[in-house]
């Protein structure tokens, strides 16, 4: 069954792979809820109503994952830096400048690296008391505290040893590293969200750590038994750290006062927020009054809010109806249509811990019943492109001597055969004794319920694996407990895609071993003592060339484990309303910067 015919035969209505997804609709509440119906926009409304698909999984920075939720708070709380939407570096954001950076050759941190930041001097938080050195400690504290969900976090702040505040200006500090890391400035400067600690922390249980101890291995089984270190975390972890907007504080331009579940986020504009302060730095910019995420799970019907003028903003449009829309004249002089790649790829990824999946034939005979060109041609109208690895295809080190898992089921057939698979008791799916138990090669397909494209790829997998006798159950649930059972790895494939920044890939989130622990990312289980060491080596590797070596290196072993089968890295396809102006789009997630939006005059 080929899958273009299979596509048109089916009549689907097909969305872009994206990393957000449909939740149920739930009763549930927090905030000023309200029953008044929609407000449609005018011309002469500068309040901005952005479609997301599904609800957010918090707005606790630290404990969240999804990526629509990143795109929120980066509206509610400040980093020190930013990648700047055009050029795509990093820029000065809570920072008066990027930071500087020395390699140390004598001292306590010889042979390391040090990096000197210092804060804007008019940042403050809303009750006024200014933002100091002592709150970024207190955040780096946070996501370091063992108990805290912030394991996916903590690989980027592994190099940070002590953090020392400078005795005569409490906004300026300097971190220290034993070791170079060559992605420093990124994860000290752009990962973290800086909290309050007045707010998060009132009563001083972190101030009795310091950086120091919650770095040292061997303090870890002490830390994690420590009353204040649980207590802290329990208090932190909470649901309404997550959700309850009097628990979310930010030094960011907007306060979140409501998230009706199912429905709509809705943010407000600070009135007297410090930013304003700053002249000349755009990152600080900041001008709808008022910004609604509208949860809309079906893509046909945001597109009908639009016309009818109760959304301004859409992304990962369906290629057929964004191709509609752009000749779609009523449409199109209303909206502009934009087209920017995005830093992100999807995949399938295995539970290399599940019998079934230890042989790596398996794996790729799996990858073989899928065929990529096909579906970019039927699903994304020609608008994605393959990715065979990890690694954005345009960055520099992304390893291009991986050649294409080319659809053939005689391949597949052939890898299950010599891995000793066969259909033993005649109900058409192959099977296997294992451990001293007899394993069938029935699969649970595991996505996001309402996304289209993941649903109709596993329908397209499990048509054609059916051919080689594997047997292909979906199963479609909410997103927030999608990755829950991702985490907990309670899945035997899982679709799902991984935001990138422009910046350096730092390859432990996800690839290292030390990853694949609980509320780690590295959801399948993947790792060789040799790709240990090799992303173990890039992190403190500060020469590029001698970097790439690495990275290609690091690139072959996870093709040929085949952990994953990598997908696409598709163009975002995005309208906005041209009643606005500074919407220019970008490959940084989510492809604009809704901040910027000012009504035009």
């Amino acid at each position: 069954m080929r899958i273009s015919k299979t596509l048109k035969d089916l009549g689907f209505a097909i969305g872009l792979l994206s990393i957000t997804c449909s939740c149920e609709p739930a009763s549930e509440t927090s905030g000023a809820a309200t029953n008044k119906p929609e407000q449609e926009v005018n011309e002469g409304n500068a309040e901005l109503t952005i479609h997301e698909i599904s609800d957010p999984d918090g707005m606790n920075p630290i404990t969240s994952r999804a990526a629509n939720s990143l795109y929120i708070q980066n509206n509610i709380y400040s980093k020190l830096l930013v990648y700047d939407q055009e050029t795509l570096e990093l820029t000065p954001q809570l920072a008066i400048s990027r930071p500087e950076i020395k390699v140390l050759e004598e001292g306590e941190y010889a042979g390391g690296m040090s990096l000197t930041y210092e804060i804007q001097a008019e940042a403050t938080w809303d009750n006024g008391t200014p933002i100091t050195a002592e709150d970024y400690v207190f955040t780096i504290k946070v996501i370091k505290n063992p108990r805290v969900s912030s394991a996916q976090l903590r690989p980027y702040f592994e190099f940070m040893d002590k953090v020392e505040i400078d005795p005569t200006n409490n906004k300026k500090f300097t971190i220290y590293s034993k070791e170079g890391y060559f992605r420093a400035e990124e994860s000290s400067g752009q990962e973290p969200f800086i909290l309050p600690e007045y707010h998060y922390d009132p009563e001083g249980l972190m101030s009795e750590f310091t950086i120091q101890q919650l770095s040292d291995l061997a303090q870890a089984d002490a830390l994690i038994k420590d009353q204040k270190i649980i207590r802290f975390a329990e208090q932190f972890n909470a649901a309404k750290m997550k959700r309850q907007p009097e628990e979310i504080v930010g030094s960011g331009p907007y306060k979140f006062v409501e998230w009706t579940t199912g429905q709509r986020v809705v943010l407000e504009r600070k009135k007297d927020w410090w930013g304003d302060k700053v002249k000349g730095n755009k990152m600080l910019e900041a001008f709808p009054p008022k910004i609604t995420y509208k949860t809309i799970p079906d893509l046909t019907a945001a597109i009908t809010n639009a016309k009818d003028g109760q959304v301004d903003v859409i992304r990962s449009i369906p290629p057929t109806k964004f191709i509609d829309l752009k000749d779609d004249t009523k449409f199109s002089t209303r909206f502009d249509l934009s087209t920017p790649d995005q830093f992100i790829y999807h995949y399938i990824g295995f539970n290399m811990k599940r019998p079934k999946f230890r042989d790596k034939r398996v794996r790729r005979a799996i990858a073989h019943l899928i065929d990529r060109d096909d579906m970019i041609e039927s699903i994304f109208e020609g608008m994605a492109i393959k990715t065979n690895g990890p690694i954005n295809p345009k960055k520099p080190y992304y390893n291009k001597n991986m050649k294409d898992i080319e659809y053939d089921i005689e391949k597949a057939k052939a890898l299950l055969e010599a891995a000793g698979w066969k259909d033993v008791d005649g109900d058409n799916i192959l099977d296997k004794m294992i451990d001293g138990k007899q394993e069938s090669l029935s699969i649970e397909y595991k996505y996001n319920q309402g996304h289209l494209v993941r649903k109709n790829i596993g329908q397209l997998l499990k048509d054609e694996a059916s051919r080689v006798g594997i047997e292909i159950n979906l199963t479609p649930i909410d997103f927030p407990t999608l990755l829950d059972d991702a985490d907990q790895r309670n899945f035997d494939m899982v679709a799902l895609a991984w935001v990138k920044t422009p910046g350096l890939d730092d390859m432990k989130q996800v690839w290292h071993s030390d990853g694949d622990k609980e509320g780690g990312s590295n959801r399948v289980g993947f790792g060789t003592p040799e790709s240990d060491r090799l992303i173990d080596q890039i992190r403190v590797t500060l020469d590029p060339e001698e970097r790439k070596e690495l990275y290609l290196k690091v690139q072959e072993i996870i093709y040929e484990e085949q952990p994953y089968i990598f997908l696409f890295v598709p163009s975002e396809l995005i309208a906005i309303h041209n009643r606005f102006g500074g919407t220019e789009t970008s490959p940084m997630r989510p492809g604009y910067r809704e901040a910027s939006f000012k009504l035009r005059k």
